[in-house]
């Protein structure tokens, strides 16, 4: 049985994306095909495109979208732009992004993404690209671990932890998310509610520098706001504040026309505004939806449409 999770607000995001027959869709985090089923069912005429650099996630959405004929392609969405040329596509008319790590993926002991399941420490969403953070526990200095887990995590005892690791380290690598859990534990204790941020924000950051997500983000963006057709839409969900902070930001840019310093006279930018944003503030869950998917508790969503050219 697929352990997938169900899509988050699925009718919120078709509402945004404005699907019409015989457009071009891009669900850029395929995961277990839940979003794209929805996109499918409600409208088939469309042609769409599901990206996510998880084999596991390719093989189990193209097991759901049997009937019908996506393309599905094994990537990281920040190689958005090569992959649709690879496919020569050449402009979008939709794209959807629901971030951050998939229930399958942490419920998959070996992937190492729970500190709750004893497990080698790996967290790459792509096992077949670079470090685990196993890796990253084990050869990164004291100074690199306090800014990974301080930018990333937002931990505040980012500098004890990080003190912590180089002191276990010094006797043995550390392997597995429970020896790396009760490192965290020895500094800010075990069994409080603390202790249980402290390791969530931990693993969350790790999670995030193993796999490049910000930066991966910010290219993702930047390209589909490109490759929207004019009208086309662009529906982001968001879960914690680093991803949302970096999407509102995307989209204040795109939307801004000069972006010169005040005392220039003269705009010299040549920026425009590309996108109208849709959202002024993020499109959160009703406590219905909250009910029947716990998921989406935490889900911000933020919408644009691309403009119809230099305005």
């Amino acid at each position: 049985m697929s352990t997938y999770h169900e899509p988050v607000m699925p009718q919120t995001c078709m509402k945004y994306l404005n699907l019409q027959k015989g457009k071009i869709y891009v669900d850029a985090t395929l995961g277990g095909g839940g979003h794209a089923l929805t996109m499918l069912q409600q409208e088939p005429g469309i042609r769409l495109y599901g990206i996510d650099q998880d084999e596991e996630a390719i093989k189990a959405a193209s097991e759901r979208l049997q009937g019908y004929s996506p393309v599905l392609i094994k990537a990281n969405f920040k190689d958005l732009r090569t992959q649709l040329a690879y496919n020569k596509v050449k402009g979008i008319d939709g794209i959807l992004f629901d971030l951050g790590v998939s229930s399958h993926q942490l419920d998959e002991t070996e992937r190492g993404f729970s500190f709750d399941r004893e497990a080698d420490l790996d967290m790459r969403m792509d096992r077949d690209a670079g470090n685990s953070a196993k890796d990253i526990v084990n050869d990164s200095s004291f100074e690199e671990l306090k800014k990974i887990f301080k930018e990333y995590g937002e931990e505040q005892a980012a500098g004890r932890i990080g003190r912590a690791i180089e002191r276990y380290r010094t006797e043995r690598r550390i392997q597995s998310t429970t020896e790396l859990a009760r490192i965290i534990e020895s500094v800010v204790g075990a069994g409080s509610k603390e202790s249980l941020k402290a390791k969530v924000r931990i693993f969350q950051a790790l999670r995030i520098r193993v796999n490049d997500e910000l930066n991966a983000l910010s290219t993702a963006l930047d390209d589909a706001i490109n490759l929207l057709n004019p009208g086309g839409r662009i529906v982001v969900m968001s879960y914690h504040s680093l991803e949302d902070r970096i999407v509102k930001n995307i989209f204040r840019l795109a939307e801004q026309d000069c972006i010169c310093p005040p005392a220039i006279i003269k705009c010299v930018c040549s920026h425009y505004s590309k996108i109208k944003i849709l959202t002024r503030r993020p499109v959160l869950a009703e406590p219905e939806e909250i009910a029947s998917n716990v998921r989406s508790r935490s889900a911000k969503l933020r919408a644009a449409e691309k403009k119809w050219g230099k305005q």
